[in-house]
């Protein structure tokens, strides 16, 4: 009697995992085990702060299409100022506006990181921040300042929802 071919033999062994050699991740401490998961208001604010802290960078292209008109405005209101004067006074408003709006969103996008790893040091700096700029905007108001003003409001407001209040208090560190 002829058995069929392999019935009494195993399986060929799987060949070893790619990431057998890898060692194992740390395990958490318990101060990180017992961390609360981010919640959603705090996710949403963070992407209205990236949004938030990119948008500046949209003035200097509004202010670079706009130099022409600044300059022949700047001519017509002071009969003393001569061409070449004011279109390097405004060139270099301009730049200036463009490093301004590069530090700015810098900092905003590394407090808004900060905001979404549970700082409240961040929170509060933001919020500041916030206060600020709804101080500039009434006094000067325009239509993008209120767009990113509006931002930064509602940035503001899920960083204080009682989701987000649990969450930060769950991210202070022990003995701090």
């Amino acid at each position: 009697m002829t058995d069929s071919p392999g019935a009494d033999q195993s399986p060929p062994p799987s060949p070893p995992s790619p990431v057998d050699h890898l060692p194992s991740a740390p395990s958490l401490s318990v101060h990180e085990a017992a961390l609360p998961p981010r919640p959603v208001e705090v996710t949403a604010s963070f992407w209205a702060w990236i949004v938030g802290a990119l948008s500046p960078l949209l003035l200097p292209v509004a202010l670079i299409s706009e130099r022409d008109e600044t300059v022949r405005v700047a001519l017509e209101s002071d009969s003393t100022l001569e061409g070449p004067q004011v279109a390097v006074a405004v060139m270099l408003a301009i730049a200036f506006s463009a490093v301004l709006a590069v530090v700015v969103a810098a900092l905003c996008l590394l407090f808004a990181f900060k905001v979404r790893a549970g700082r409240n040091w961040a929170r509060i700096t933001l919020t500041v921040l916030t206060v600020f700029g709804v101080s500039f905007t009434a006094v000067d108001p325009s239509w993008p300042s209120l767009v990113s003003t509006l931002v930064a409001v509602v940035a503001t407001v899920l960083m204080f929802l009682p989701n987000a209040n649990a969450y930060f208090r769950g991210q202070r560190r022990p003995g701090g």
